[in-house]
């Protein structure tokens, strides 16, 4: 039967895209992670600085929320391969090797990591979606970016929590809430099973 309608394309596309993550061999994933390591990158040259925090604002985030849920456990691998380049190549801050993974966005990128994880294995587990649930498990992605970092902008710059949250929270939640929504509408669009 052709597809002659909009929704169903959409629903060719989606299935064809959650089943590819299910069906697809190795070197396909890899090729995607690194799809989306590159896209990662991208998103870190768009910064903004601002002088009351020494953290930027960049895009990240975004990438990092998406990867989880498109490409499920992969998704951890991805941001492996981001954080990887990032430190051969000096896009985080123009260090090249460890020295660029020990600045003051540091735990940023290793509360990417863990989202990215905690985000796929919820994709992995949970067969129906609505976007109530997306929200919520994009919203706990963010919010663990942003503890990481406060965490590690305390231990490096000697703070307590509090100004920690404050340098390092606080100034992003508006910018993390319209990245989590992006996300989440984005997702909820790919989505086979909603609910």
């Amino acid at each position: 039967m052709p597809i002659t309608t909009f929704e169903n394309y959409r629903g060719f596309a989606v299935d064809k895209l959650f089943n590819w993550r299910e069906e697809a061999g190795l070197a396909s994933k890899l090729l995607a992670c690194l799809l989306f390591a590159v896209l990662m990158a991208l998103a870190a040259q768009l910064r903004l600085y601002l002088p009351f925090t020494p953290v930027p604002f960049t895009g990240q985030v975004l990438i990092v929320l998406l990867v989880g849920f498109v490409l499920g456990r992969f998704g951890t691998l991805s941001v492996g391969m981001y954080l990887g380049m990032g430190a051969s190549f000096g896009w985080f801050s123009g260090q090249v090797g460890l020295a660029a993974l020990s600045g003051v966005t540091a735990g940023y990128l290793v509360g990417f990591v863990i989202s990215a994880a905690m985000i796929g294995e919820m994709t992995h587990r949970n067969g129906s979606w609505n976007f109530s649930k997306i929200i919520l498990v994009m919203s706990a992605g963010a919010a663990i970016i942003l503890l990481s970092g406060s965490l590690w902008l305390s231990l490096l710059l000697h703070l307590d929590l509090a100004q920690a949250l404050l340098l390092g929270a606080l100034p992003f939640l508006v910018g993390d809430a319209i990245k989590v929504l992006a996300a989440a509408s984005t997702a909820y669009l790919i989505t086979p099973n909603r609910s």
